[in-house]
């Protein structure tokens, strides 16, 4: 920008003396403005940084305002600082026993989202006094605020002082921006952000710097903005597993702007820039690649994928640069276009003969390639609303309502793009820094438009580019032929005008913090809830509730136990949870006990989550789950009456819209002060209503109405069939209900209901029931004969033996075997007969003896000496020396296995997830188990060391059956072959008096 200023000072001298000439009686400019002249420089220089620096400290505070609270707002940062916890102790992360269970997880992606917060809080924060926490809150803040300052130099160093200014200041306070670099949010983006942009800085000043490479004193300076731009894009590689997204630009804008140098003959640019950033490129990529190694990186094939790219880049450069000396024809424009355009095409009809369909992974993001990608909201396609809201200068409670920052951006790319286009006609093609901020935009805005997950990726480049509008229109004045104090004038005048733009944002953006600092994002239920699993629950035992819970059911600040799944690992859960949840009876059956499942916690706010609940647990189709509410509440404070007409005996919702009177009959009405049925003869809407006391109540889907989740998150009989209501309850018995939060403890196998024989034989007699979850009577005294109904869940029981037990003020009195080799069939559930001699006891309780899994892995797996995933540690048809750390509340004799599980999901409709009759089945199955090795465990952590081989077609056989059975209707979505303890288990299955 100085050579802006010089060469409109020499333009104004100029002009000055040539006025002269004319005429002696020109008058002269105001000493005021003479004066504003001589400062104006100076404030662009130096005023325009301090300014900046100042906002961006205002910038931190405003982020920091979150840092007050006690818990973090964002449900992945909690799992994040316990990442970065074992990145202080342990250096580089491996293992997290906490997700998953019972094997936890091996850690991957780009590790360094973790390893550099720990080294700067090891190396600086923790000598200052700071705790993890403490500085943890501060981190993404910290970031927040240096990339502001970043995105001032790179607007100042691509455009001039005011871009980068400008840039700056909307930065600072776009909810764009904020949105990932406030306190208690955490995630890789933010510290991928401020590594990109600086990396780019330091791109920039090294491609202008001039030097001699034979003469290293005077190439210093290009050396070292070289080598500064290759350790910021590995740094920028580290910080998150979606940093991709830089290679690619870089990798775009090094094909293009060659390209365009060729075209217009610029061969001795093209040269340059080719020995210039080429080298680096190179050194950038292929130093990457050890680094995923650790990983420090996370994306080893994209890196490959990457120097592919490169190597054909560079392959196409060549061509370029020496294609004349085999016979091309460079003669002009044409000619040489002519040649790009041929071999691009061979290029990539090269690529694509070499990668396949898999190249589009490579060109795209995975964002709704699923059902269960459907239903993440971060996946889903932005519209101008939520665009509008991401950028927009001014808010009101919490709402956007300009998109001003968007707009500002399309304007600033449209003036960029007519330079550059002015430029191409000209012939005039010199300048990169144009064409590198055309390529960084157009690749934001593409992936902006793709997935709202992108908005902050892509607030750099469209924040930039708002930058660069106020920028040019300022710029524009300075450039106008006018004596410099004039200028100077105007340009203050127009800053004035436009000043009020970041006022506005920092005053509505520092209301939207305030906002969200006033409440905990964990709710004081939940908080209860966790704490009290913490305190009175063992260290071994897991936890499950909706995967979005699952990071607070892992956090050391909370109830630090595992969670079966959660926001980031066992995805393959979640349709098998949601199955669970969505359905009741034997449909909603699984198999919770091969997760290792102690406690289960229903939250009655999920309603609002149900339609993806039902969805991806396959109660309702694809149509359902975008046109039909699952729960509906209603009551005057929903707008909506409840009302009964004597008339017609009918039950009904009234609402009242745009000045009509709707009136919704459901088929079923459940009045929940009263428990009693009522079912209206003609309804309108598939939904049954539960009333509450006070007028008030939900509406819920038919097909969910009576589902696990409603009773269990209600504390609700199901009306229409007791004996499930019954079975649900045993295996699963309430232990604490705080405020909607309802936690369970997991029972497998459980009793549900007992009878005695009060007459007769057991094929034909009366029976009088004396025990269920909701009815708890003594056992009579003596001899008598009962009939034991056993609720076996997700599981069969086989060749199991019941015990009968009896205790006298604690000391066993009695054992006594009821019955042998039993054997149950989970979704066909026969009962048991049995004699039984009770004792006059103080307590009694029936005990189950069968195979069943025991611990939990506590430490990383090994293989032939080298960590694997512990989930699926060896492929199959493999052998080799498998290490581990497994965990136990008490001494065993187990045997040591592998076992082999599938998960999948059934689509009766077609695979077409976009079909409004689309739905699916979920299934966990195991297929088998490997024996592997007996041996004995004591209580606490064992290293356990073994050979290991695994059958080559372990899956293969079992999927090729499924294939068979359901064809192409058939996903399989994830295979586990997970090391499992089986032993002789005890399950207490009934406790009375």
């Amino acid at each position: 920008m100085n050579e802006v200023i010089e060469m409109v000072k020499s333009k104004v001298k100029k002009k000055g003396k040539e006025k002269v000439k004319k005429s002696t009686g020109t008058r002269k400019e105001p000493e005021s403005l003479k004066k504003m002249a001589s400062v104006y420089p100076k404030l662009k220089t130096y005023g325009l940084a301090i300014i900046t620096l100042i906002i961006a400290y205002y910038g931190y505070l405003i982020r920091m305002k979150t840092a007050k609270l006690k818990y973090f707002i964002d449900p992945d940062t909690f799992y994040h600082f316990e990442i970065f916890r074992e990145a202080v102790k342990h250096g580089i992360p491996s293992y997290f026993s906490r997700a998953n269970p019972p094997t936890g997880i091996k850690l991957g992606g780009s590790l360094g989202l973790y390893v550099i917060p720990a080294k700067v809080y090891s190396l600086i924060f923790s000598h200052l006094g700071y705790t993890e926490l403490e500085f943890f809150k501060m981190w993404t803040p910290l970031v927040g605020a240096v990339t502001i300052v970043g995105v001032y130099l790179l607007g100042r160093k691509l455009h001039s002082d005011w871009a980068g200014f400008w840039a700056a200041a909307f930065l600072a306070f776009s909810y764009a921006n904020y949105s990932k670099t406030y306190s208690g949010n955490a995630r890789g983006e933010a510290p991928f952000l401020m590594f990109f942009v600086f990396a780019l800085v330091a791109m920039a000043y090294y491609l202008d710097e001039k030097a001699e490479w034979k003469d290293l004193s005077k190439s210093w300076r290009k050396i070292l903005w070289g080598a500064l731009f290759v350790i910021l894009s590995w740094l920028f590689m580290m910080s998150w597993q979606g940093s991709e997204f830089g290679i690619g630009v870089l990798l775009l804008f090094m094909a293009l702007y060659p390209v365009l140098l060729f075209v217009f003959g610029k061969m001795q640019e093209l040269k340059r820039f080719v020995y210039d950033f080429y080298p680096v490129m190179l050194i950038v990529l292929l130093g990457a690649l050890p680094l995923t190694g650790i990983p420090l990186i996370g994306y080893r094939s994209f890196l490959v994928f990457a120097l592919e790219v490169y190597l054909a880049i560079a392959a196409l450069t060549a061509i370029m640069l020496f294609g004349e000396k085999i016979g091309l024809n460079y003669s002009d424009k044409k000619h040489r276009f002519g040649t790009v355009l041929a071999v691009g095409v061979l290029g990539f009809a090269g690529a694509y003969l070499y990668f396949g369909p898999d190249l589009w992974k490579f060109l795209a993001g995975a964002y709704q390639s699923n059902p269960l990608y459907q239903t993440v909201a971060e996946l889903a396609k932005p519209d101008w609303a939520y665009i509008k809201n991401v950028f927009s200068i001014h808010y009101v409670r919490g709402a956007g309502q300009d998109g001003m920052l968007y707009v500002f951006s399309i304007v600033g790319f449209m003036i960029l793009l007519s330079r550059i286009s002015w430029k191409l006609y000209r012939g005039d093609v010199t300048g990169y820094k144009e064409v590198f901020l055309a390529v960084y935009y157009a690749t934001a805005t593409y992936f902006l438009w793709t997935a709202v997950r992108f908005s902050f990726q892509a607030s750099g480049a469209v924040i930039l580019l708002a930058g660069v509008l106020l920028g040019e229109v300022i710029v524009a004045i300075e450039r106008m032929e006018e004596n410099l104090g004039t200028k100077a004038m105007f340009a203050v005048v127009l800053i004035l005008l436009f000043i009020p733009l970041p006022v506005i944002a920092a005053r509505d953006m520092g209301t939207l913090a305030k906002a969200q600092a006033a409440n905990e994002a964990v709710p004081k239920s939940w908080q209860d809830t966790l704490l009290w699993l913490k305190n009175n629950s063992n260290p071994l035992d897991s936890a499950t509730s909706w995967w979005d819970y699952g990071y607070w059911i892992e956090s050391s600040l909370l109830s630090n136990r595992r969670a079966s799944t959660d926001g980031g690992h066992a995805y393959d859960r979640r349709y098998v949870l949601a199955k669970f949840f969505s359905h009741s009876g034997n449909a909603g059956e699984v198999d919770f006990e091969a997760w290792g499942l102690n406690y289960l916690i229903a939250w009655q706010s999920d309603i609002f989550k149900f339609n993806a609940i039902s969805y991806l647990g396959g109660a309702i189709t694809y149509g359902e789950y975008r046109g039909n509410p699952m729960f509906m509440p209603v009551g005057p404070q929903y707008g909506s009456t409840i009302v009964y007409d004597n008339k017609t005996k009918i039950y009904y919702v009234q609402v009242s819209y745009g000045g009509r009177v709707y009136q919704y009959i459901p088929d079923t009405i459940i009045d929940m002060g009263t428990g009693s049925v009522y079912q209206n003869k003609q309804p309108n809407v598939p939904y049954v209503l539960y009333v509450y006391p006070g007028n008030w109540g939900v509406l819920a889907y038919d097909k969910i109405a009576f589902s696990n989740f409603v009773q269990l998150a209600f504390n609700y009989l199901n009306p229409m069939n007791i004996t499930e209501s019954m079975k649900l309850r045993s295996n699963f018995v309430p232990i604490k209900m705080e405020s909607g939060v309802n936690t369970y403890r997991f029972r497998p196998f459980a009793v549900y209901k007992i009878d005695l024989l009060v007459n007769g034989t057991p094929s034909n007699g009366t029976w009088r029931q004396v025990y269920s979850p909701f009815l708890a009577m003594k056992l009579p005294i003596g001899n008598h004969t009962f009939r034991i109904h056993l609720s076996a869940f997700g599981r069969d029981v086989k060749n199991a033996t019941l015990i009968f037990e009896a205790y006298r003020n604690g000391t066993l009195v009695k054992r006594e075997t009821l019955a042998e080799n039993l054997h149950i069939d989970h979704l066909n559930e026969t009962p048991i007969t049995v004699s039984i001699d009770v004792p006059n006891a103080t307590s009694y309780r029936m005990v189950l003896v069968q195979k069943g899994p025991v611990g939990v892995l506590d430490g990383p797996v090994k293989v032939n000496g080298k960590e694997v995933n512990p989930s699926f540690p060896i492929a199959p048809g493999k052998s080799g020396d498998m290490e581990l750390t497994a965990a136990f509340r008490k001494d065993y004799n187990v045997t040591f296995a592998l076992r082999a599980m599938v998960t999948y999901y059934v689509t009766p409709n077609g695979r077409d997830i976009y079909k409004k009759d689309f739905y699916l089945e979920p299934h966990q199955d195991i297929i088998t188990y490997v024996p592997i090795k007996e041996l004995s465990v004591k209580a606490g952590d064992n290293r356990i060391s073994a050979h290991v081989s695994v059958p080559s077609d372990i899956f293969s056989t079992y999927v090729e059956k499924l294939k068979q059975k359901y064809g192409d209707n058939v996903v399989v979505y994830r295979k586990r072959l997970e090391p499992v303890f089986i032993t002789e288990k005890e399950y207490v299955v009934w406790e009375g008096s």
